[in-house]
């Protein structure tokens, strides 16, 4: 009885706090409550529950949004290539498990790298330096079955479409060779979709360990190297990480894993999803030509001479050629 009671006295508190407009809390269990936040630091989060003041350590929050802003999922249709929405928050390990297979590793003869399925119609993104200069690539997917996940290599790949300068490449798996196989689209986030501190995660194929996922939190969204902006973050990124996804809390693409290193110290970098979605938007002006010769085509180093050909025996050759 007083279990019951206690937990008809949590929804009605949950109600009226709901109604009031006071926050909404998500623990990294995927617990929610709802309540005052009295105070908030690095260490932890006060909450005023109205019957009781309780002190959590700010680590085990996961986010912390109005309570009645609206968290349903929703969920916008781009170019048809691309859909973009604002999900409910939810504990890493759950968004992995809906998002994991989305992503693929990218191979080429000179090396590898990570992608992300965009549509469901098999359109993929990585990085322009994954597939610089190749033009056979394979595509391994990860198609689970009820003996557990099935690794498959796609080798009918597509290019679509490089921008070289922003470092993306939009691929394109045909959809007679990947028949039987369910792709689940990633979701790119509306806006920048992060704050400087809050959780992120990749998903990738770092030295070839497929699979892998990475946490850490956004150092800065604003980071300029060159002339070109970048997300910084301390999630670990490596080679074979690039063109791999950066997710926020929700499970919503923030960016395209692009560089990171042990050399680096602990700094990786993503290009923004802004810069993706204009990208996407903007293929057309990108759009993978096969006759330009600097796409796919690797050419052989022209013969040479010797450097060490005597002088003398080069001059009395070109004199005997003249002469003839």
């Amino acid at each position: 009885m007083i279990k019951r009671l206690a937990v008809a006295a949590a929804l009605l508190l949950s109600t009226y706090l709901s109604a009031v407009g006071f926050d909404r809390l998500t623990f990294q269990n995927g617990t929610e409550i709802v309540a005052e936040v009295l105070k908030q630091d690095d260490n932890f989060v006060v909450l005023d529950l109205g019957f009781e003041v309780l002190k959590i350590p700010a680590d085990q929050v996961l986010t912390i949004e109005k309570a009645d802003e609206e968290t349903a999922e929703s969920t916008d249709v781009g170019n048809g290539l691309y859909t973009m929405g604002r999900l409910k928050a939810a504990p890493v390990n759950e968004l992995v498990k809906r998002f994991g297979d989305s992503v693929v590793m990218v191979k080429t003869p000179s090396g590898l790298g990570s992608g992300f399925f965009i549509s469901a119609s098999g359109y993929l993104i990585t990085n322009y330096h994954v597939v610089e200069r190749e033009t056979a690539i394979t595509v391994s997917i990860f198609n689970k079955t009820d003996a557990g996940y099935e690794r498959k290599e796609l080798k009918k790949v597509r290019i679509v479409a490089l921008h070289p300068v922003r470092d993306l490449a939009l691929l394109q798996i045909d959809e007679e060779e990947a028949a039987g196989v369910a792709i689940e689209p990633v979701i790119l986030a509306e806006g920048d979709g992060v704050d400087v501190g809050s959780l992120v995660f990749a998903i990738g194929n770092p030295l070839g360990l497929e699979r892998s996922v990475s946490q850490g939190i956004v150092s800065s969204r604003t980071r300029s190297i060159g002339y070109l902006r970048f997300i910084q973050t301390d999630a670990a990124i490596n080679p074979g990480n690039s063109g791999g996804p950066l997710f926020n809390s929700r499970g919503e693409v923030i960016g395209v894993a692009c560089a990171g290193h042990a050399m680096f110290a602990g700094l990786a970098f993503g290009i923004p999803v802004q810069e993706l979605v204009s990208f996407l938007e903007n293929k057309e002006t990108y759009l993978y030509d096969s006759s330009f010769p600097q796409n796919g085509v690797k050419y052989l180093a022209p013969p040479y001479r010797n450097s060490q050909v005597d002088e003398s025996e080069l001059i009395q050759s070109n004199s005997s050629e003249k002469t003839n």
